[in-house]
């Protein structure tokens, strides 16, 4: 089988459904299979995917295990050569995809491609990044930070210069359409659940790198991408989960200091915020 597609959804039935037809309908020459995680939603999600769609692979969980746990346990299960990490609101309008498995089919140093995400007014979502730093968090996610910035320095980050529908190397792929080789994928043991929803990318893309494969934006291939659904829903409880796997990525990667004081200081600048709303 070429793919496995990993779906992860919470609350997001009406999306998820169109996701799912869509993958139906333009996915063609591809032999594939699909999972969805079921991450406790009260929606009837379950229900749905069960009536709906009962060739998808479904893991129903009874509480929220979040990203990493919920797209470990489809990897578990998956038959595919490759792993297809997918949102839950994303939907295909073309059998692009196709191209990504042909371009990593030739080219066996890839290891990881992304797609191009284009939201729905047409925009493209700058995907793509080198490695982050907390020099760069701070610039970027600080009310401080951004009044201060290194405008060149987030450009080069951000790698500015190249143009989305283009094919060039990354050190870090947006997982909310991420196609990795499930036997490297098997090799690191998938994701490190350690993190729930945030810096998943940044962490499975430096591992992957470490054993010396390329990470690539791969334009050619697209999907349409409405963007953070399900995590809009967690309200305050979203900014305490990011500064959480932020703070766990630098200390796994020997930033300790720096990544403590810099979730220090966005910890406080949001019971700033939360005191002034």
């Amino acid at each position: 089988m070429d793919l496995t597609i990993s779906i992860v959804s919470y609350n997001s039935k009406d999306l998820l459904r169109e996701c799912i037809s869509s993958i139906y309908k333009y996915f063609k020459s591809i032999s594939f299979e699909i999972i969805v995680v079921d991450n406790g939603s009260k929606d009837r999600t379950s229900e749905m995917i069960i009536k709906e769609f009962p060739k998808v692979k479904l893991i129903r969980n009874k509480a929220n295990l979040f990203f990493t746990k919920a797209n470990n346990q489809a990897l578990k299960i998956a038959r595919g050569r490759y792993l297809l990490i997918l949102n839950q609101d994303t939907y295909f309008t073309d059998n692009s995809f196709k191209k990504t498995i042909d371009y990593m089919d030739q080219n066996r140093d890839v290891a990881v491609c992304e797609g191009l995400e284009i939201y729905e007014d047409g925009k493209i979502v700058p995907t793509g990044s080198k490695f982050s730093t907390p020099l760069i968090d701070f610039y970027e996610l600080s009310l401080f930070g951004k009044k201060i910035s290194n405008k060149k320095l987030i450009k080069e980050y951000r790698i500015s210069n190249r143009s989305r529908k283009s094919v060039f190397e990354v050190d870090v792929a947006c997982d909310a359409f991420l196609c990795v080789r499930k036997e490297i994928l098997d090799k690191i043991k998938g994701y490190d659940e350690t993190f729930l929803l945030f810096y998943t990318e940044n962490d499975l893309c430096l591992r992957i790198k470490k054993l010396g494969f390329k990470i690539i934006h791969y334009g050619p291939s697209k999907v349409i991408h409405r963007v953070s659904s399900s995590t809009e829903l967690l309200g305050w409880k979203k900014q305490d989960i990011y500064y959480r796997d932020l703070l766990h990525y630098y200390q796994k990667n020997k930033f300790s200091i720096q990544g403590y004081l810099l979730y220090s200081l966005l910890k406080a600048e949001e019971i700033i915020l939360k005191i002034l709303k």
